[in-house]
């Protein structure tokens, strides 16, 4: 006879709730410590090196005398060591687009409050998995204190010999000893360039007709956006009216021309005018300025005080232009044409040299060419040395409105059609010495052409049409300057404009004491890099490191085994007050949604 089962007990013991609690607890805080040493960080970006790509302590201002939104830096409230609040306080910035100077009153706009930098996520597995790549955003402990994390962009390569030229990167590849293009003949060096994605991510505006200021508006001074076609007639019209009721936008802007006669073009040019904050108005209706590397991000005024002798202090950093002219631009327009006009052009200048962009909008087809000295030159790269011209088939026709920006940035043309890259049939990329090698890089006005005096436009052939919005816009700078160190401070040859009162007076030839006609040149270690801030002008990074160094034992790059990460994304950042949704603003920790994304 089988045995019986056992009796059950009549009464079945607990379960350990609390071990598997803590034991749940245990787990979840390994893989979580696990995930952020191995996987990904989260970290708070302290200064402005990296602006306007990302945002240390600061101030969202907006402007208003035009309505524009900003950012105004505010490391200098902190303590660089520890990070505590100073008896300090960021009082008036500068306004970008407008050069207006903004005072700061928090009682009047909750959004004049000093913010934390934006938080970023970091990918560590990112360098575990491979190597650093050229324009990355990368996270390192700085060489000379490891307990520092720093944020930097990656310009120079392992071995690399790193020119900071006019404003660009130029590399020298001990394994490519040519370079990669024969064409650049500046002693093997070629120039570095960025891709779209990260072009789009760096260009800062320069002047926006959404945001004019009442210099501008009342006619005091004259629109920046003229008429100078060749023909008598006919001509651009710009209108500007006020707007009524609006707290922020103060003007309206327009411009349009109509009949345009066959295989003729009505060219509208921009020139840079920057009103000046005592006078209201620039020297003379025909002055304008270069567009330089102005960042309203590093100008303020700082008032401090001390509570031993109850007094304050004002130190002031204000300034309303930048230093060095800036010829990689881009414009963006608006555009809408009627039916039946032949095409649209787009000029961009640059040291002399006209960048023209044709769109045929019967077809869609544009074909972009360079000019220099009145002669239309061989210049763009191909796999078969150097061509006349660029081709690209765009989704433009006549009666319609689109969107275009047309960018001239590190040698290469780029051309947007509602937000949508257009490929050339090749990479778009150019070299003038390839023309001309005894080409200087500067800027030329001539009396027949105003060239680099107005440096962008955009023409309507043979038909009508208007414009909505026009928008200018420029690439980063990178300076040779090193701001830090007075004895090794170097200029740009002529691309220095602050205290030049004739624009062009620099370019004609000779070099002033200071100036440097070789850029500032490094050499890297295997295994080295070179970060540099987009915020160069405020940005302590290689160019330091190595100036720090003895002559002739230049201090390495940063080294790739200190790496940390790839920076990949903005999340969460502060609120942003919104004066129309008052019940959004009962709720703080609601982020800016606009600042969320990916870090190109």
């Amino acid at each position: 006879m089988a045995d019986s089962p056992p009796e059950l007990p009549s009464v079945l013991p607990k379960p350990q709730v609390f071990r598997e609690t803590v034991e749940s607890l245990a787990v979840a805080f390994i893989l979580a410590l696990l995930f952020k040493s191995f996987v990904a960080d989260a970290f708070i970006i302290p200064t402005g090196s990296m602006a306007p790509t990302l945002m240390g302590a600061h101030k969202d201002i907006q402007c208003e005398h035009c309505g524009y939104q900003y950012q105004s830096g505010a490391s200098e409230e902190f303590d660089n060591n520890t990070g505590a609040r100073k008896n300090v306080d960021v009082t008036e910035t500068v306004c970008p687009i407008c050069r207006k100077i903004e005072n700061i009153d928090i009682d009047k706009s909750a959004n004049h409050a000093t913010f934390y930098g934006d938080r970023i996520l970091v990918s560590k597995l990112a360098y575990a998995l491979g190597d650093p790549k050229r324009w990355q955003v990368i996270v390192f402990k700085f060489i000379e204190v490891a307990r520092q994390n720093y944020i930097k962009r990656c310009v120079g390569l392992p071995g690399e010999t790193l020119k900071i030229w006019h404003g660009d990167i130029y590399v020298k590849d001990p394994k490519d000893p040519a370079g990669l293009s024969l064409l650049e003949s500046h002693e093997g060096y070629r120039i570095a360039r960025k891709p779209a994605s990260v072009v789009l991510a760096t260009l800062q505006d320069v002047a926006d007709t959404k945001h004019l200021s009442e210099a501008f508006g009342s006619g005091t001074v004259p629109d920046p956006w003229q008429d100078e076609s060749k023909q008598a007639s006919p001509k651009w019209q710009t209108t500007i009216k006020p707007i009524e009721g609006n707290r922020t936008l103060k003007y309206t802007w327009s411009a349009s021309v109509t009949d345009v006669p066959k295989d003729s073009v009505s060219m509208l040019r921009f020139r840079h005018r920057v009103v000046d904050n005592n006078t209201e108005q620039p020297k003379s209706p025909d002055d304008f300025r270069f567009i330089t590397d102005f960042t309203a991000y590093n100008h303020n005024v700082s008032t401090s005080y001390d509570p031993i002798s109850k007094r304050y202090s004002r130190d002031s950093d204000m300034e309303t232009d930048g230093s060095n002219w800036v010829g990689d631009i881009a414009g963006q327009w608006q555009v809408s044409t009627t039916k039946g006009t032949q095409g649209l052009e787009l000029l961009l200048v640059e040291g002399g040299v006209e960048f023209l962009c044709r769109i045929d909008l019967s077809s869609g087809k544009a074909t972009a060419t360079a000019v220099l000295d009145g002669k239309s030159v061989s210049v763009f790269e191909s796999s078969n040395g150097v061509v006349e011209q660029l081709q690209a088939d765009t989704p433009l026709r006549s009666g319609s409105t689109h969107r275009i920006r047309y960018a001239n940035v590190d040698d290469a043309l780029r051309l947007w059609i509602d937000d949508k890259l257009i490929p050339w049939g090749i990479e778009g990329g150019y070299s003038i010495l390839a023309a001309n090698p005894d080409y200087r890089h500067l800027p030329r006005h001539t009396p027949e052409n105003p060239l680099d005096a107005a440096p962008l436009g955009i023409g309507i052939r043979g038909g009508s049409g208007s414009i909505q919005r026009a928008q200018v816009l420029r690439d980063i700078f990178y300076t040779a300057s090193l701001p830090l160190f007075p004895s090794t401070r170097r200029f740009d040859e002529p691309v220095n404009v602050r205290y030049s009162k004739d624009p062009f007076r620099l370019a004609q030839g000779t070099n002033q004491e200071g100036y440097s006609t070789d850029g500032l040149v490094f050499q890297l270690g295997q295994g080295d890099y070179f970060p540099m801030g987009d915020n160069t002008q405020a940005s302590s990074d290689a160019r330091m490191w190595n100036a720090r160094s003895q002559p002739g034992n230049p201090m390495p790059g940063q080294p790739g085994r200190l790496m940390i990460g790839r920076a990949v994304m903005v999340f969460w950042p502060h609120s942003w007050y919104l004066p129309k949704i008052p019940l959004i603003n009962k709720f703080p920790f609601i982020p800016n949604f606009q600042r969320i994304g990916l870090i190109r």
